[in-house]
């Protein structure tokens, strides 16, 4: 049994309950993972008084995750196409959750940096491989709806969050947070316990016996649905060494610089701008709805348009609504172009995380994913320093217009990347526009 036969074995298959868990147990990874980058966000004005540090110190705390995100990408994803999918997936994510129990101990700067370190770890390297795991799980016509659902947990943890720590902060305060986090991680790994190995992966490891359990496993949960003609994957990605994954990378540092600048700092902004941590928390769980339109949306208009139409649409409204985010001056401006902001949010991961992984050989997809996605968190990395800087005190603005022109910038790398996919690839997306 060869990668090509298992392929179009998934292909064949129609919606079902397998794809059903298959989305949900995934998305409760992604879901933990969000809490826990918009939990120190959240309780970062907190923190900064507890410890009696700056807002510079906490700039590092932020960016120390972020360095973990990238060591973990990297790590990760090359791991992954050793040992398989499913063992990493577990592995982070009992890796984060243990570091935010210790983060939420920690008595001091050094030791809270530590712990956000090693939960960035296990946070990056959840995300490439669930990414890498359901493209190769998914039947290409559902491929965008799968992705699309699952990612729309990532939305689910940012809406949460300020509405759990409505509850928990004043009764336990930021510690209590950080403890609480735990829960979505033990109900994750609960629901993940049933999902097989990537049969592709195993099938070119050559356990083909395995890749037929696997495969059994998706088609008694699935009904059968041969693949429309001309719709079949044209398997052929590229290698790790090229111009294009430099490209790739420089993309991927840019999409997280805006993202995670956006994720991040937006809790701190509505803060600034109401005066009051309740309300500020209600309103910041309002304007990340718009990160759960945003997925849900994408889910099934990722499917409907040509892929880098799809790209380019959503890095323009998320760029454009970042900057008008960035010059309002009132409240209510402020939530309008920060609902679309988090809406453009939404559309933007799920278009790269299609697009991406299909770049990649399967022998070194995991490896890439996790490279140019681990590399990209540069861009989380260096963050929290450019609003150091842009904004050293008071208003957060022009740092919001900073990751607005950042993700302009990024339509233009995808139109360059675009220029250079290999045929094989660009015959996949044309057939699934077709």
């Amino acid at each position: 049994m060869n990668e090509q036969a298992v392929r179009d074995r998934i292909d064949n298959r129609g919606w079902g309950p397998f794809f059903r868990k298959l989305w949900i147990a995934s998305g409760l990874g992604w879901m933990a993972d969000s809490m826990n980058v918009a939990a120190l966000g959240l309780v970062l004005p907190l923190i900064l008084v507890d410890l009696g540090i700056s807002r510079a110190e906490g700039g590092f705390i932020v960016s120390a995750t972020f360095v973990g995100f990238m060591l973990g990408g990297i790590l990760t994803g090359r791991l992954a196409d050793i040992l398989g999918r499913r063992t990493l997936l577990t592995g982070n994510i009992v890796l984060f959750s243990l570091a935010a129990v210790m983060a939420g101990l920690s008595q001091d700067f050094w030791w809270l940096l530590i712990f956000r370190f090693i939960q960035g770890i296990g946070m990056g390297g959840e995300f490439p491989i669930i990414g890498t795991y359901l493209n190769e799980m998914s039947p290409t016509r559902y491929r965008a709806r799968i992705v699309g659902l699952t990612s729309a947990f990532y939305a689910y943890g940012f809406a949460l969050i300020p509405l759990i720590g409505m509850f928990v902060v004043p009764v336990v305060g930021w510690r209590g947070l950080f403890l609480a986090l735990v829960i979505p991680v033990v109900v994750a790994l609960w629901a993940r316990r049933a999902l097989p190995e990537s049969p592709v992966f195993l099938a070119r490891k050559g356990r083909t016996a395995d890749a037929e359990a696997a495969l059994q496993l998706i088609e008694s949960g699935s009904t059968e649905k041969p693949a429309e003609k001309g719709t079949q994957e044209m398997e052929t990605g590229g290698k790790i060494l090229s111009v294009r994954t430099g490209i790739l990378v420089i993309t991927w540092i840019l999409i997280f610089y805006a993202q995670y600048g956006f994720g991040s700092w937006l809790p701190s902004a509505i803060n600034e701008a109401v005066g009051n941590a309740g309300s500020s928390y209600l309103l910041t769980s309002l304007l990340f709805s718009g990160m759960v339109a945003g997925y849900l949306l994408g889910a099934f208009w990722g499917g409907r348009f040509a892929p880098l139409r799809f790209l380019t649409f959503a890095f323009i409204e998320f760029g454009i609504a970042l900057i008008l985010f960035g010059l309002s001056s009132g409240i209510v401006f402020m939530m309008v172009f920060g609902w679309l902001a988090a809406a453009g949010y939404g559309f933007t991961t799920v278009s790269a995380y299609l697009y991406t992984p299909r770049l990649f050989d399967t022998s070194v997809r995991g490896t890439g994913m996790g490279l140019v996605t681990g590399l990209g968190r540069i861009g989380a990395v260096v963050g929290p320093f450019v609003v150091a800087v842009l904004n050293p005190e008071g208003s957060l603005g022009a740092s919001f217009v900073s990751f607005g022109l950042a993700s302009l910038a990024i339509v233009a790398l995808f139109l360059l990347i675009d220029s250079r996919r290999v045929p094989a690839v660009r015959t996949q997306h044309q057939a699934v526009t077709a």
